[in-house]
């Protein structure tokens, strides 16, 4: 599979209700019906995340991130030939800070260190890699030392996406990427959340933030997941 991710700011032209409304309600149908397209779901930001967790941050700093998949790069690079995909990029400004949108837009190769179901409660930590570090050789450790760490945790299900290259409009782009990847997990509900959070696995993985990740460049954030199309649903 090829995924895509793109996280994004609202514009300033509509309050926040309005912005997370008409991108559920208008943007997202018009993506859905791009060819190609086999799941597009977005994830709305609720809120920051308690300063337990490890990010020191009240406010949050992006409004939230959609993801597709097609079956493959070439897939993907044809239906950016499409009306439909024009439709889309028209569209954007309506609802998002394109210019800032397009150096946060990327490639995702995806690695699920739990493999459990999809949960109502969702967090997601947006991050960049310290500074000097080896990009191959932080992606080794991101995988092979600090996702481990997570499974002896409370937790429902925990993904990994970590940044191949910068997407553009018109596909692959030059642009500097504003992040390395980001971390997504999913719980029954807060309380499990919090569980997790005042675990000894946690305390460990936060011990070793330092050795993988810049940690003023570390974005928290809880989620109301929206699945827009989904391979095995028509688009009406």
């Amino acid at each position: 599979m090829y995924k895509v991710v793109w996280i994004a700011r609202y514009t300033k032209n509509k309050s926040r209700e309005e912005a997370d409304r008409y991108w559920e309600e208008v943007h997202g149908p018009m993506f859905a019906k791009v060819p190609g397209v086999q799941r597009y779901v977005q994830s709305h930001v609720t809120g920051p995340l308690p300063l337990v967790t490890g990010v020191a941050e009240e406010e949050t700093h992006f409004d939230g991130y959609s993801c597709a998949w097609w079956a493959d790069k070439e897939a993907f690079l044809r239906s950016m030939e499409s009306p439909e995909w024009q439709a889309v990029v028209d569209d954007g400004a309506e609802v998002f800070d394109m210019e800032w949108l397009w150096n946060m837009s990327a490639q995702i190769e995806e690695v699920v260190q739990v493999d459990g179901p999809v949960a109502p409660y969702k967090v997601v930590w947006v991050m960049r890699f310290r500074e000097g570090m080896d990009k191959k050789a932080a992606d080794d450790h991101w995988t092979n030392v600090h996702g481990p760490i997570f499974h002896g945790l409370p937790i429902e299900r925990y993904v990994q996406n970590h940044v191949v290259g910068p997407i553009g409009a018109e596909g692959d782009s030059n642009a500097e990427i504003g992040f390395d990847g980001f971390s997504e997990c999913w719980f029954r509900d807060e309380a499990q959340f919090l569980e997790a959070v005042n675990s000894e696995a946690w305390a460990r993985a936060v011990e070793d933030v330092p050795n993988l990740f810049d940690g003023s460049a570390l974005w928290g954030a809880a989620l109301r997941e929206v699945v827009i199309k989904d391979a095995a649903q028509p688009v009406s």
